[in-house]
């Protein structure tokens, strides 16, 4: 039975309530803008830091339940207990490479024709991750080109390397290592972004993916 993971609850496994409906909100943009006077329009701004940044996004689960009447008031408590207030990943069963991360309000109780029914709601960051952290590992010897691919949410990689290298990107050359480290100039955008690497060793790179 397809339902949604809050953390480690499963909404059919765990509570016994089955998905009737779904909301994934839009991650809202952040548009500032100036209104002058005198000027057709308005001054918009909202890319002026180099991409528009964006607010938290709503989702909301309408569920039924399927334990008997008596258990209402018992499956309504440990919902709660288990999920309000409480700020979890949220897994779609039909999604499942991919999480939201958000803060969980279980709604009211109601009860039509004896079945009961609960929407659990969750205000969410805006992005949605990839639920395993993206690694790419290279061994090295001599001067190689890396790509990293990434999705839309810009990130910075975790680099680890077994001896001192150096990395070219974006025109600006870095010499680091041995060790984990990050490198504040490698910030990855959306698509493929390449990485020249020089030095003898393994280097590898650590980062969480994020899209819309």
């Amino acid at each position: 039975m397809n339902g949604i993971r809050f953390g480690t609850y499963h909404s059919y496994e765990n509570m016994s309530l089955v998905l009737n409906s779904k909301t994934i909100g839009e991650a809202p943009v952040k548009e500032k803008t100036v209104d002058i006077e005198g000027s057709h329009g308005v001054l918009d701004y909202t890319e002026f830091f180099g991409e528009p940044k964006y607010d938290r996004r709503t989702l909301i689960f309408n569920f039924q339940s399927i334990v008997p009447q008596k258990r209402f008031p018992e499956l309504y408590s440990e919902i709660q207990n288990a999920l309000h207030g409480r700020k979890m990943k949220i897994v779609l069963d039909e999604d499942t490479d991919f999480y939201y991360y958000g803060r969980l309000s279980v709604g009211n109780w109601t009860k039509d024709r004896n079945v009961g029914a609960v929407t659990i709601t969750a205000e969410c960051e805006p992005w949605k991750y990839k639920k395993d952290i993206t690694r790419v590992s290279r061994t090295l010897s001599g001067t190689a080109q890396i790509v990293l691919s990434n999705l839309r949410m810009r990130t910075v990689p975790a680099v680890t390397a077994s001896a001192e290298m150096s990395f070219v990107y974006g025109g600006m050359s870095v010499t680091a290592g041995p060790g984990t480290f990050t490198i504040p100039v490698l910030e990855l955008t959306a698509g493929k972004n390449s990485v020249t690497v020089s030095g003898n060793g393994t280097v590898s790179f650590e980062y969480q993916e994020g899209g819309l």
